[in-house]
């Protein structure tokens, strides 16, 4: 029973004779940036990736690039050179990735002649990525010849162009020929 006396038992209050002296102290501001950092903190994945120069290239709408050109420039002529132009782009792009890959195949293979001998298991994962990016320079490579035909990964770039280029050349002339007929415009 004492025990339960003991937690109700009312508390008694002892007057500190220091308390009272210490709200009549002045209180003396701390500068806030010393412990607090306003800024958002940095996400934990801060590597920054390049942009892979192919899906920087195949991101851009052609389809409305081509509709643009075929408005403001509605010659055949025009058509053909914009589109020796993309595939250009497209194979300047490729060998771009294509340095990239074979700059990071050089360094798999000095890596692994460093550690050959070490480990039998990194010696084997060092093969594999090595193989896995000669994979990927062949695949680059072909992706290159067939760019020459417009055919490959870089056919929906050239058919989106050409089909825009056929619309904004059709808007062109229906409002040539709506201008024209209404003779708002002829001298």
């Amino acid at each position: 029973m004492s025990l339960f006396n003991f937690f109700r038992r009312s508390k008694t209050t002892v007057s500190n004779p220091s308390a009272d002296t210490s709200v009549l102290e002045p209180v003396i501001a701390v500068d806030r940036s010393l412990f607090v950092d306003d800024e958002a903190p940095d996400p934990k994945n801060s590597v920054n990736k390049e942009a892979n120069h192919i899906e920087e290239f195949m991101g851009k709408n052609y389809e409305w690039q081509g509709y643009n050109d075929g408005y403001s420039h509605p010659d055949a002529e025009y058509l053909q050179h914009s589109l020796a132009k993309l595939r250009s782009e497209f194979r300047l792009s490729v060998d771009k990735c294509m340095d990239e890959k074979r700059s990071e195949l050089g360094s798999l293979k000095l890596h692994l002649i460093d550690t050959e001998g070490i480990s039998p298991r990194l010696e084997a994962k060092l093969k594999e990525k090595i193989r896995q990016i000669e994979v990927v320079i062949h695949e680059l490579d072909t992706q290159k010849i067939l760019s020459i035909e417009a055919e490959g990964i870089i056919a929906p770039a050239i058919h989106g162009y050409r089909l825009g280029f056929i619309k904004g050349l059709e808007s062109y002339q229906q409002e040539k020929l709506f201008a024209g007929s209404t003779g708002l415009f002829n001298q």
